[in-house]
């Protein structure tokens, strides 16, 4: 007999010092349903998926497998019930093959020796469901980007053949094609009854591919119910409980000073057609395209980040050095699109990730004073809308949206001239994209020049005064500010329309 509940929470409560991650939450997914599992960073989801894959024990309450109360150990255990989960935070071996990473705990081998030639079609028809059929199987992972990293992660719960399989932000790195093929695989594994908890802030991913929605808020459970009875405006409301105000606010008019100027700029390595641009104080201008064709790898380049191969590139007429730290001494900086590993100490305090760019600022002869360290913080928290218990909190015990502004924060104390933006509110929940949205429009009115990559075509139209579409490499549009240029810039990106 099918189960009523594949997966699911009774009455689950979560406490840490000082702390309820959760409060007394009932959750359940059917077989064969997709169920979007909703909320705020810190809403509680995390825990709530920990406790479902034995990774943590609940204070009280009990968990459901195929309508059975279960006691899970470790994560093992729910390996063995079918329960398999894909992390946001990527568990792929970089110097290992895409092979290994895939087989990875589901090896196929007979008295301890491995048999290769079925690992490879388990492999390969696996990674043919993700759309990867034609990628080498000794690649080395880590050689690979974060895309089809992600899509390799999920290659790899397939192999399983789970019962439930859960996706915590899946789509978080993908945009185009392969969006469509993690979509396209979701769909087909919920046809063949497996049940899916997929966890995203990408609110059309709930309208493209739940069938159930629950919305969590500080812990505690709001709703839960069919997707259809569930619009965005209602989605938005019950997971920050408040209106929020999702019209991207408008930017005031750029000025005349041009503050950066790229001529004929090819990156180091890449051949692709030269690209040249012109960024006035006060503009913000969004790069638009599908992933790899080449907005993240110009901010690079331009941040000092990568090499230049060819052209120059001019910070208020003045040539600039190819080099991270003539860059920002020219006032040029990046926001890079990975947070945690590019742009955040995790294991440092708030107020120290907040003064990193500017410690002479807040020191005297050479040694750290804490009182303006402190001062630098609080100062930011204020600018921004920080929330941190305070200036001690770890980096890492913080929600993607206030990591985001502290890594804002930490160049904003060096007073740049153009900001750099690459992925801005990648894994960030919608209450905080809102603010984001605010600091950047609030920036360019007092006259920073900001260049704002992003795979969310409404955001790139909604915040730029005009936008440049990217084809392998070269620039193939200059779109100027129209609500209405979705349709134009797909085209574009895609090669479509000329």
């Amino acid at each position: 007999m099918v189960p009523a509940i594949a997966l699911g929470a009774r009455e689950v409560t979560k406490s840490f010092p000082g702390v309820r991650a959760l409060a007394g939450v009932t959750f359940a997914v059917a077989p064969g349903r997709v169920h979007a599992l909703l909320g705020e960073n810190g809403a509680g989801k995390s825990t709530l998926i920990k406790i479902l894959t034995g990774d943590q024990t609940p204070d009280s309450g009990t968990v459901v497998v195929a309508d059975e109360e279960v006691s899970f150990g470790s994560p093992r255990d729910a390996l063995a019930r079918g329960v398999t989960p894909v992390y946001q935070e990527l568990t792929v071996l970089p110097e290992m093959t895409v092979l290994d990473n895939v087989m990875m705990g589901h090896e196929s081998a007979r008295r301890g020796v491995l048999r290769l030639r079925e690992q490879r079609e388990h492999a390969r028809r696996a990674l043919e469901r993700v759309d990867l059929g034609g990628l080498d199987l000794g690649t080395i992972a880590g050689d690979l980007s974060l895309a089809n990293q992600q899509l390799i992660e999920i290659a790899r719960a397939l192999v399983r053949r789970s019962n439930v399989l859960i996706l915590d932000e899946p789509s978080a790195v993908l945009s185009g094609d392969k969006l469509e093929a993690l979509h396209s695989v979701v769909r087909s594994i919920a046809a063949e009854g497996t049940a899916v908890v997929y966890i995203t802030h990408l609110l059309d991913e709930v309208r493209l591919l739940a069938d159930d929605v629950t919305v969590l808020r500080d812990g505690t459970l709001v709703s839960t119910g069919p997707a259809v009875d569930y619009p965005m405006e209602r989605i938005v409301r019950e997971m920050v409980g408040r209106q929020v105000d999702s019209v991207f606010p408008d930017p005031a008019p750029p000025r005349d000073e041009v503050v950066l100027t790229v001529s004929d700029l090819v990156p180091r390595g890449a051949e692709v057609a030269p690209v040249s641009l012109e960024l006035r104080a006060g503009e913000i201008v969004g790069l638009a395209g599908l992933v790899g064709s080449g907005r993240s790898r110009l901010l690079k380049t331009l941040a000092g980040v990568r090499g230049r191969g060819e052209g120059t590139v001019a910070v208020e007429g003045r040539p600039l050095r190819p080099s991270l730290g003539a860059t920002i001494d020219a006032g040029v900086v990046l926001v890079p699109e990975e947070r945690k590993r590019d742009g955040l100490v995790l294991d440092l305090p708030v107020s120290q990730n907040c003064t990193l760019t500017a410690l002479r600022s807040i020191s005297t002869a050479g040694w750290v004073d804490g009182g303006r360290e402190k001062a630098a913080f609080a100062e930011e928290r204020e600018r921004l809308g920080i929330r941190a218990a305070g200036g001690d909190q770890l980096a890492r015990q913080l929600s993607g949206g206030n990591q985001q502004k502290i890594v804002i924060a930490k160049w904003l104390r060096v007073s740049p001239r153009v900001l750099l933006l690459d992925e801005p509110t990648r894994g960030v929940d919608v209450g905080a994209k809102s603010e984001i949205y605010r600091i950047i429009t609030e920036l360019a009115a007092n006259g920073m020049a900001i260049l704002l990559a992003s795979s969310e075509l409404p955001e790139v139209i909604g915040l730029s005064h005009r936008v440049l579409v990217f084809k392998d490499g070269a620039v193939v549009g200059d779109i100027p500010r129209n609500p209405d240029a979705a349709e134009q810039i797909m085209h574009l990106a895609l090669g479509t329309e000329s």
